[in-house]
């Protein structure tokens, strides 16, 4: 059987009459595009790199064009070449929107499985995430939390919800996430009470005299302390870059 018709077959489009529905002017309009077209656009499915599946994009192009032509008769299916390209690459674009999904999907089980091997790992996580949002201001908690939980919002519905300008909303996000990942170096490096120190210090509302007189020890050995912590945390990151 040639090559066109047996495309003809493998998408549906039976060259006799017959009683079935699609065997009318709609059909013989897209049969006859087929039989001018059908190698235009498998070349160029194959030239977007989907070679394995360029039939099923035609058959996905003839499945939509069938719709479309019964809903709207006096359409036309494109025939120019630069129409052809743009409908086989809105195809195509379509289905690695599907193929990133559904990978992404995989992802996320696997890591949710890699999670549930690893309930300390888990555990660990969560406390040193609740941890540094213990130590953040909490403006810059709120603006963390709001984009963490924002998805595919834009950062302007973010902020409308906040109450506050885009650019505030932004700003604060920016900073909300410098601030983290430095807290969490505090807690990943650090012994917990260097790790508190440091954080109200860097980021708390006490001034130092008040943390010192919290703590019952003098201003030199609150900043005694605090170049420790400094100091240990320095020692630990470059223990971690030699290994």
């Amino acid at each position: 059987m040639p090559r066109a018709k047996r495309r003809q077959k493998k998408l549906g489009f039976a060259t006799e009459r017959t009683s079935s529905p699609m065997n009318s002017p709609h059909q013989t309009k897209l049969t006859a595009h087929l039989r001018c077209h059908a190698r235009t656009l498998h070349r160029l499915a194959c030239g977007f790199g989907r070679h394995r599946d360029a039939d099923d994009i035609l058959q996905t192009l003839y499945t939509r064009w069938c719709k479309r032509v019964q809903s709207e008769p006096e359409w036309q299916p494109p025939a120019t070449q630069v129409e052809l390209f743009v409908a086989v690459r809105r195809v195509v674009m379509d289905i690695v929107s599907m193929e990133e999904r559904q990978r992404a999907l995989l992802e996320r089980a696997e890591g949710w499985s890699r999670l549930e091997d690893s309930p300390e790992e888990s555990l660990h996580a969560f406390d040193r995430l609740q941890w540094v949002f213990a130590k953040m201001p909490s403006q810059l908690v709120e603006a963390l939390q709001a984009g963490l939980a924002s998805g595919r919002r834009s950062d302007a519905a973010v902020a409308a919800e906040l109450g506050v300008s885009a650019a505030t909303f932004t700003m604060r996000l920016f900073k909300a996430r410098r601030v983290a990942e430095e807290l969490a170096s505090f807690f990943e490096l650090l012994p917990l009470d260097q790790a508190n120190l440091l954080a109200d210090l860097r980021f708390g509302d006490k001034s130092r005299s008040r943390l010192a007189a919290d703590a019952g020890i003098s201003l030199d050995e609150l900043s005694a302390r605090w170049r420790s912590a400094l100091d240990a945390i320095e020692m630990n990151r470059k223990g971690r870059v030699a290994s």
